[in-house]
């Protein structure tokens, strides 16, 4: 496995991100929160997880103090805008039979706008701690038809039982977390954390990696 430091430009911005690179067919484009980088548990985790299978990974450094000072919608645009330039670069190299998508939070709107837009039909996508507050992203995801997982904490305050029932009507296998807040921890107790971590981990991995069963 390699470690690429990698850019591509797009206009006057130079847009980096990381390529795990194997020499392999499958590829996971993954998108972080605002202050949810890649070194934090869920992201962690997951590229240790998809290196052992020989997964592709890239990160994509797409957040930017100026995001933020935009309007939601010019934001969200531009968002999605650098994601795409470094998915269109990494897919021009490479031809990959596979391909996954793991967001968070701020990471899952640019994800979302894609599913809109029919972008990646056969793609499977995990979604922690997506914007359910957000109408246009409830019904998106309902009306999406990828396989996947969506994971959220009854105590984040991004959650919405009426809006995860909406959700239901899609193909994602939905995980709601008891007491877990935005980060997916339980407040400050560090043993049950790690076993919520622990259960996302191992349900993710059978979303991206199902054993089929052999009929007799």
């Amino acid at each position: 496995m390699e470690i690429r430091r990698c850019q591509t430009q797009l206009g006057d911005q130079a847009i980096a991100y990381n390529h795990y690179y194997y020499d392999s067919n499958e590829v996971c484009f993954m998108l972080s929160g605002a202050g949810y980088a890649y070194d934090h548990p869920y992201f962690y985790f997951s590229r240790m997880m998809l290196l052992k299978r020989g997964v592709n990974v890239i990160e994509v450094q797409y957040v930017s103090d100026d995001l933020f000072s935009l309007p939601d919608e010019q934001g969200d645009a531009e968002m999605s805008r650098r994601i795409e330039a470094v998915i269109d670069e990494v897919l021009r190299s490479r031809t990959y039979k596979t391909i996954h998508f793991i967001a968070k939070s701020l990471g899952t709107v640019p994800l979302v706008s894609f599913i809109r837009r029919g972008l990646f039909p056969d793609a499977t996508i995990v979604l922690l701690t997506p914007l359910l507050k957000d109408p246009a992203i409830v019904e998106a995801i309902a009306n999406s038809r990828q396989t996947g997982l969506l994971v959220i904490g009854d105590q984040d305050h991004q959650y919405s039982p009426e809006a995860l029932e909406r959700c239901r009507s899609s193909n994602l296998v939905l995980e709601k977390i008891k007491g877990a807040n935005h980060s997916l921890d339980l407040d400050f107790e560090v043993g049950p954390s790690l076993q919520v971590l622990g259960q996302i981990m191992q349900r993710t991995e059978e979303v991206l990696f199902p054993v089929s069963v052999k009929e007799n």
